[in-house]
């Protein structure tokens, strides 16, 4: 008889339990559909504890915002190209939208409640980390390489321009409250065609050991002082032999950062190129 009544405790305690946690599961910022489904407890509790806290962070934001379309707000998510994310001050994620899983393949109830390091490529979080950690009061930028399971079957031709595993994305990150949202966009695809050259500018076309390839008219003529010399002379040399001694190792390390990544950082700092006779032309 006391064991039947403990049973029937017992089984009283875990039907109240996860009542309980069903309550919690449906005020969590999460669909009903991912919500309807099996979610452990422990991670019920990490959910809550970063909506409490994102809660707590945006509060006095959310009090000041008293006059806004809830329609227009809730369809920014469809009208953006990105999706967004809210970390507090130790980098742990408050809240991302579902889209990820659009860009990424990962999943919003997974990375909630996390440190964004254990997504960052790590030769690239002292970048991401130098914006975080920034006071400045505008908005900052960076493009770091983030896992996702869309990339996993990489090819050879791709792993030589990216990371395997990993997606090159656009960070606008913005502070607020402590917290920063940031706005996480896909680089898009460079395509040879599209890109606009100016009047002042030429085109050295070179492989993936910098070896040149290609060299234009234009390029030529500047680079080349005498009629003898022509731009097939300039073919299978090293690119790095005609730029000056002081700037290689800065082209070296953007020639690294744009095929690890597959982007070439915008440093608008001229370099200089030596000529035919050992003059040097910016």
């Amino acid at each position: 008889m006391v064991m039947s009544s403990s049973g029937t405790l017992a089984q009283h305690r875990r039907l109240l339990e996860n009542g309980e946690f069903s309550n919690l599961a449906k005020e969590l910022p999460l669909a009903r559909a991912i919500t309807g489904q099996h979610i452990d407890k422990t991670t019920m509790v990490r959910l809550a504890l970063s909506y409490i806290k994102l809660h707590r962070s945006i509060r006095s934001t959310v009090c000041d915002a008293i006059d806004y379309d809830r329609c227009w707000t809730n369809s920014l998510l469809e009208l953006m190209d990105c999706f967004l994310m809210v970390l507090d001050s130790q980098a742990d994620v408050l809240y991302v939208s579902e889209t990820i899983s659009i860009y990424l393949g990962l999943s919003q109830v997974e990375m909630t409640g996390n440190s964004i390091a254990e997504y960052i490529h790590p030769e690239d979080w002292q970048q991401f980390y130098s914006v975080f950690c920034s006071s400045c009061e505008w908005s900052q930028m960076c493009s770091v390489r983030v896992k996702s399971s869309l990339t996993k079957r990489a090819n050879k031709k791709d792993s030589l321009r990216a990371s395997p595993g990993f997606k090159v994305l656009r960070m606008d990150m913005t502070f607020c409250n402590g917290c920063r949202l940031v706005a996480c966009s896909s680089l898009p695809s460079p395509i040879l065609s599209s890109i606009s050259i100016r009047a002042s500018s030429f085109v050295i076309t070179v492989a993936v050991d910098f070896s040149i390839i290609h060299v234009d008219s234009k390029a030529a003529k500047m680079i080349c002082e005498y009629d003898y010399c022509s731009s097939l002379d300039l073919k299978g040399l090293s690119f790095y032999s005609i730029v000056h001694v002081d700037e290689v190792e800065i082209i070296r390390k953007n020639a690294s950062r744009s095929i690890q990544t597959g982007f070439i950082p915008s440093t608008n700092v001229p370099h200089d190129l030596t000529t035919w006779s050992t003059h040097f032309l910016r």
